[in-house]
């Protein structure tokens, strides 16, 4: 296939690199796997194994929220301080189309002092609650927030009084028949064919796979595969929530983001996409249902770029017309 060619040409693989790619367009499929998971069986990647999808999370967080939109439990104005009334007055102002459109201009918790211990999602819940300032007025302009999706994970288990992996499971990955994809609690959830992190060290490929924030799942605690990550696709694109989710922001369509994915106009036809990047890891999800098109890129290594996939794909697309 043209695109896999062009891709190996111009993305800089490392040899050792392991990773999962599935693509597609057209009728036509393209699959490799290679590396290993960096467990103790140091087994090989396979199509099945799990990786930490980072960022590409914020699109299972954001059709969560718009579910119980869609079943009367939320709105895109409720206000975040009648879900949390020991915040400080000003997120009143803040609205939950504001955390899902990343317009909300609340801290980022990355600022915090760095720890020894991981923080969890309810640690980044107190810390906002001593906080006395927004970046900007909320709804002024888009700014990427962690923060907010962290806030968003948080908002789904109490609105459903159920954990938000039990939430998940049920409303996602039960009817996507995603059997193996898992929100990682430590000490309480097994991650079957996990894919440990790696960094580049002398040379060597070290894993390398938690770090001060590594804990936290709202904004990337979610662990998929490839063959699992198809799965959803198809019942995203099936589902009713998706069709609020590729709404992009109306006050401004900042950055082209929708609900938890970003979308762009490749040839007059839809694009939808998210990245993902944390320690070790680096993530992928991309697809069109105009161009019949889809790419899925997962990878335990961390010196590597995973958005780079999606310029060169797009670069491909507008030069194949």
């Amino acid at each position: 296939m043209d695109f896999i060619k062009i891709l190996y040409d111009k993305v800089n693989f490392h040899p050792l690199q392991g990773y999962a790619l599935f693509y597609y367009h057209n009728g036509k499929t393209y699959e490799a796997c290679q590396g290993k998971l960096g467990d103790e069986s140091n087994s090989d990647i396979t199509f099945n194994s799990n990786f930490r999808l980072a960022s590409v999370t914020k699109q299972f967080i954001a059709f969560s929220i718009v579910k119980l939109i869609n079943d009367g439990m939320l709105s895109y104005g409720t206000s975040i301080l009648d879900i949390y009334n020991d915040l400080p007055n000003y997120f009143k102002d803040i609205t939950i189309k504001h955390l899902l459109t990343h317009t909300s201009g609340i801290l980022d918790y990355e600022d915090m002092p760095h720890t020894d211990v991981q923080i969890k999602d309810e640690d980044i819940l107190e810390f906002l609650k001593n906080t006395n300032h927004t970046y900007f007025t909320p709804g002024e302009r888009y700014q990427y927030s962690n923060t907010a999706y962290i806030l968003l994970g948080l908002i789904v288990s109490k609105v459903s009084n159920r954990c938000l992996d039990e939430f998940i499971e049920t409303e996602v990955f039960s009817p996507a028949l995603m059997l193996n994809s898992k929100i990682n609690y430590e000490g309480k959830t097994k991650v079957v064919e996990r894919a440990y992190g790696h960094i580049l060290e002398n040379d060597k490929l070290v894993v390398k796979d938690q770090y001060w924030c590594s804990a936290t799942i709202g904004d990337g605690g979610l662990y998929s595969s490839v063959n699992d990550l198809k799965k959803w696709l198809k019942f995203l694109v099936k589902s009713e929530e998706y069709k609020s989710m590729k709404i992009a922001n109306i006050a401004g369509n900042y950055n082209e983001y929708g609900l938890g994915i970003r979308i762009v106009d490749v040839l007059g036809s839809e694009v939808i996409y998210h990245s993902g990047s944390t320690i070790g890891t680096k993530t992928l999800l991309l697809f069109s249902e105009e161009l019949d098109l889809c790419l899925i890129f997962l990878t335990n290594f961390n010196d590597f770029n995973g958005t780079t996939l999606k310029e060169v794909l797009v670069e491909y697309l507008l030069n194949k017309e």
